[in-house]
């Protein structure tokens, strides 16, 4: 039986941390005409939640942004929308700005349309705080993040990791790891399982990537994780899997677990 959130976070018809695994699916555009193609092709293959790695854009400004989220909403009107302008040191596809981030997230969660952001827990608290004053205040769940693209930290650190996230205000607690062995990924089920159990109210987004943690993200359920990300048309990080593929062999795990 999966270990569940008491209770679970609803967001748009989406339980996270419910019985059901979710499957996250992302958009990585560089303009608006691609952003919407994408998005149509994603609508029909009926994910959980959407993802916009707005990174990835090249016109970025609040207005651009807030414009291009209103016609993904008119395509998405039923989806739950993760907004996510990542930073370039944890996978962001180009170099932005720390004004110009924080002006573009905050038109965004201004604006209603999307109904969570993520961001990194390294921005630090001057950069953090005022963000997710604005996401609480506009209806908007926060998924603080971590990401390592070279290693798997030790189990005290991404515990550690975790921990401070909820002390922020993180509505979900996420991390991704790169594994360099079998164990890594092992040891990433072992936190998730643990931080689940000290943390039972706090739904969990852990993803051990690359082909060697490919398990991760179908077995992750069991151990604790609320969401993983599959691929729709476009990959965003390494070791997503096709959607229907994804969900499948999630499903059969927890038939049987």
């Amino acid at each position: 039986m999966r270990p569940c959130v008491t209770p679970p976070r609803l967001v748009r018809g989406a339980e996270f941390g419910g019985p059901k695994p979710l499957f996250c699916v992302p958009l990585v555009a560089t303009d608006s005409n691609q952003l919407l193609q994408q998005a149509g092709v994603v609508h029909r293959l009926a994910p959980d939640v959407v993802e916009w790695r707005a990174d990835a854009y090249k016109e970025l400004s609040g207005e651009r942004l807030v414009a291009a989220a209103g016609d993904l909403r008119s395509v998405l009107a039923d989806e739950p929308i993760v907004f996510t302008l990542r930073h370039s040191k944890e996978g962001g596809a180009q170099q932005i700005g720390q004004d110009l981030r924080a002006n573009c997230i905050g038109a965004v969660l201004r604006s209603g349309l999307v109904d969570l952001v993520d961001v990194e827990l390294s921005n630090g608290r001057p950069f953090l705080e005022p963000i997710i004053k604005t996401a609480h205040d506009h209806g908007a769940a926060i998924i603080l993040s971590f990401h390592d693209f070279e290693t798997t930290p030790s189990n005290e650190m991404l515990l550690g990791t975790i921990s401070a996230m909820i002390d922020q205000s993180a509505d979900i607690a996420k991390i991704a790891c790169m594994p360099r062995e079998p164990g890594d990924v092992l040891r990433l089920l072992q936190v998730t399982l643990a931080a689940r159990r000290i943390f039972p109210s706090v739904p969990l987004c852990t993803m051990s990537m690359g082909s060697l943690g490919s398990l991760s993200r179908v077995a992750g359920f069991l151990y604790g994780s609320d969401m993983a990300f599959a691929v729709g048309q476009e990959v965003s990080a390494p070791g997503q899997i096709p959607l229907s593929e994804a969900r499948a062999l999630a499903e059969g795990l927890l038939r049987y677990a």
